[in-house]
């Protein structure tokens, strides 16, 4: 993936290749905050947010002390904005996050959780098209009104002549 670092050399080292015999300690994938802020929109006091909130797990520190977010936190943080950015409250969240540590016990609760919310962001929908329509009715209207205003300004022929 773009813009990821891995965090076992650093970045400028030529890669180390292990003695013989001596297993190699995986790379794990990581995220700068500031990637993570790019990747996820949010911005750093919204990302320290929701790790003050329980909403994700606190980032990690990189061998060299830097904070390292990892795909999981990149998952849960679109998630959750796909969440908040139809309504869903930070309580409400919060209650599904709890549900989710709890495990496979709150599978159906969790499902009703959405499906309660999915009915709220149907309705929103259903009254946001209410809204549009209503909104291109007031724009056609006010062509047709500047159409109108337009011939009338326009000094007719036999106006022009006399």
């Amino acid at each position: 993936m773009t813009g990821t670092t891995t965090h076992d050399t650093p970045a400028t080292a030529p890669p180390e290749r292990p003695p013989t015999g001596v297993p190699r300690t995986p790379r794990v994938e990581t995220y700068s905050l500031e990637e993570v802020v790019r990747i996820s929109g949010l911005d750093a006091d919204t990302l320290g947010w929701y790790e003050d909130q329980g909403l994700i797990e606190s980032a990690g520190e990189d061998p060299y002390g830097v904070r390292a977010y990892s795909p999981v936190h990149l998952r849960w943080l679109e998630f959750l904005n796909h969440l908040r950015s139809t309504g869903m409250s930070p309580a409400e969240m919060n209650r599904y996050v709890e549900l989710y540590r709890a495990g496979d016990s709150t599978v159906a609760a969790r499902r009703e959780l959405l499906e309660a919310h999915r009915e709220r962001v149907r309705e929103l929908a259903r009254d946001c098209g209410a809204t549009l329509r209503y909104l291109d009715w007031k724009i056609g209207f006010y062509l047709e009104r500047e159409t109108a205003l337009a011939r009338a300004a326009v000094p007719s022929p036999s106006t022009a002549e006399a």
